[in-house]
C-alpha cells in the first residue's frame, strides 16, 4: 500500500485549490468580457442578465456565482476596463524616453484610432456609464469618478513634466488643465458617436495643441 508524505498531500492540495481557482477566474472572465460587450452596445439599462449570460454562452445560474446583482457586474466591468486602461495609458503617458507633448497627442491619438475601428458606435465605456447611471447609483457613481479622477492625474503628471521642460505652457495649473483636456475628450467621444465621423475628434486634436501652449506651425 502506498502512502503519501503529509507534505506532498500539502502541495496536491495547493495545486487543486490554484487549478480550482483559475478555472473559477476564467470562466467569470468569460462572463465578464462577453457581457462587457453587450453593455457597451446596449448601455446598462439595456442590459439583463439574461442578455450577459447569453453572450457568454452561460446558464443563468452561472452568472450569480460570480457576481451579486447587475450593479456588481458593472462594478467589475469597471474595474476591469480601468485595468485595460491604466496599462495602455502607463506604456504611452509614462515613456519617459518621449518628449511629454509627444506623449500626450500620441495618447489621444490612439484613442481616435479606437473609436475609429468601432466605428464611433461606442464611444468611452466608463464615460456611457457614468452619464446613464450617475444618478440611478451611487456606488457606480463613485467607483467611475474615482477611477476618471485617476485618468485626469496621469494627464497632469505629464503636463507638469512638460512644463519643467518647456515643452508644455507653463502659464497654467498642469491639474485644472488635465481635468478641462480629459473632460472635453470625454465630450467629443459622445459628440462623435452622434456625428458618426472623426470630426469632433480632430478638433479636439487641434485644440489640444492650443490648450497647452503650443503654436502651430505656419
Amino acid at each position: 500500500m502506498l502512502t503519501c508524505s503529509k507534505s506532498s498531500i500539502e502541495k496536491q492540495d495547493d495545486r487543486s485549490y490554484y487549478t480550482h481557482m483559475n478555472k473559477r477566474e476564467n470562466k467569470k472572465e468569460v462572463i465578464l468580457l462577453a457581457g462587457m460587450e453587450v453593455m457597451k452596445a446596449k448601455g446598462y439599462n439595456g442590459t439583463s442578465v439574461k442578455d450577459i449570460v447569453d453572450a457568454a454562452g452561460v446558464p443563468k445560474g452561472s452568472f450569480y456565482n460570480y457576481f451579486a446583482s447587475k450593479e456588481q457586474f458593472a462594478l467589475d466591468a469597471i474595474d476591469y476596463a480601468a485595468g485595460e486602461f491604466r496599462d495602455l495609458s502607463q506604456r504611452v503617458l509614462k515613456d519617459s524616453g518621449r518628449c511629454p507633448l509627444e506623449r500626450i497627442k500620441d495618447y489621444f491619438r490612439n484613442g481616435i484610432s479606437c473609436a475609429c475601428e468601432d466605428q464611433f458606435k461606442v464611444g468611452c465605456f466608463l464615460g456611457n456609464l457614468c452619464q446613464e447611471m450617475s444618478d440611478a447609483s451611487d456606488p457606480i457613481r463613485q467607483r467611475l469618478d474615482q477611477i476618471l479622477s485617476r485618468n485626469s492625474k496621469l494627464i497632469a503628471d505629464v503636463i507638469a513634466e512638460g512644463q519643467v521642460s518647456g515643452a508644455v505652457s507653463s502659464e497654467m495649473d498642469a491639474d485644472m488643465a488635465a481635468e478641462f483636456i480629459f473632460n472635453a475628450w470625454e465630450g467629443a467621444l459622445l459628440r462623435a458617436k452622434a456625428a458618426k465621423n472623426r470630426a469632433p475628434l480632430d478638433a479636439f486634436l487641434t485644440m489640444l495643441n492650443r490648450c497647452l501652449g503650443v503654436r502651430e506651425r505656419a
